[in-house]
């Protein structure tokens, strides 16, 4: 995989969490009790956020932000990725403590392909929590305001939006219980997404739901469909590109579940058994080489632990971590 594509991965996730970490917060804990008797909406209550996102996303995210907590490596996880996301300037700006409150969260990327620019701008965040839709507009229009804009709040149908007004994508809109958060087109589609009390749409995505059965429960599940030609539009060479094993990749799907532990499933779909076993094949390489890498040697020997298994079509990836292993991990990713 590439530093770009590794990239695109991490900045998928790190915006997620950092954007949940901005819009959802509670009042002050003396505040809790009467919030968490009358702030889930009947909307939270009968759909997930997942089956509010629209079918046909290329990337899609799912977190159980509650199980995750309640887990024993959850609060240090939590906290970790909080400070990373900067939840104590939040709560300075707002008098919030972040994350908690908030119980499922979905992220998507609704581009077919990499290769769309027509609205680069486009993802969506769909979550719901114990919250009103009043602290969530509060929040929101402070932080606007304090990095410069200007925060302009209209109704949406049963939601209450909020937008800085100098800039042009990106906005929050809140009901009690449920939030959604999303920049360009796709906003209006979530919106209207969540206003249908008809149904949900988490099992007409077939792809992502077949991959979501393979990858099994967890706190975190994320697929991405790569769609025809990805590789080449990221490597930029289309002739090195078709040589490489990496262009044999379909899908790729993950799940991370905690408990006394950590573990990580990975799920490498290719396009047949042979561009597998190449995949396999530098896997097994970059493994070898670990040493040779700018690593740190706790990392290179927590990466050397990575099991992969071949069936047909399919690489199998998994890492179990103990929480003293966790932090060296979480410091590669987020920073120190």
């Amino acid at each position: 995989m590439t530093t770009t594509e590794r990239n695109i991965h991490l900045g998928l996730l790190g915006v997620s969490l950092a954007l949940a970490v901005w819009v959802f917060a509670p009042e002050p804990r003396s505040a809790e009790p009467a919030t968490r008797s009358g702030a889930r909406s009947q909307a939270t209550e009968g759909r997930s956020p997942l089956a509010i996102i629209p079918p046909g996303s290329a990337f899609l995210l799912s977190a159980d932000l509650r199980s995750f907590a309640r887990a024993p490596l959850g609060a240090f996880i939590a906290e970790r990725l909080g400070r990373s996301a900067g939840a104590s300037k939040l709560q300075e700006l707002c008098g919030f403590d972040p994350l908690t409150r908030l119980d499922q969260l979905a992220l998507a990327v609704p581009t077919a392909t990499l290769a769309t620019q027509e609205h680069p701008e486009d993802f969506g965040i769909v979550a719901s929590g114990r919250f009103r839709a009043a602290e969530i507009a509060r929040c929101a229009s402070a932080a606007i305001t304090a990095r410069g804009g200007l925060p302009s709040q209209t109704k949406l149908g049963s939601f209450d939006s909020v937008r800085d007004r100098q800039a042009s994508s990106g906005e929050i809109a809140s009901k009690d219980g449920l939030v959604v958060v999303s920049g360009g087109s796709y906003f209006r589609e979530l919106l209207d997404s969540a206003e249908d009390k008809a149904g949900g749409h988490e099992a007409k995505d077939g792809r992502h739901a077949e991959l979501r059965r393979a990858l099994g429960s967890g706190a975190l599940l994320a697929t991405w469909l790569l769609g025809d030609g990805w590789f080449e539009r990221v490597a930029g060479d289309e002739t090195n590109a078709r040589l490489s094993p990496l262009s044999a990749l379909k899908t790729v799907a993950a799940r991370i579940d905690v408990g006394q532990t950590a573990q990580l499933l990975v799920l490498l779909d290719c396009a047949d058994s042979e561009g597998a076993a190449r995949v396999g094949s530098l896997l097994d390489e970059l493994r070898s080489s670990l040493n040779a890498l700018p690593l740190s040697p706790v990392i290179a020997q927590i990466a050397k632990r990575i099991t992969v298994n071949q069936s047909g079509a399919r690489l199998k990836l998994g890492l179990e971590l103990k929480q003293a292993e966790l932090s060296p991990v979480l410091d590669a990713l987020l920073g120190p």
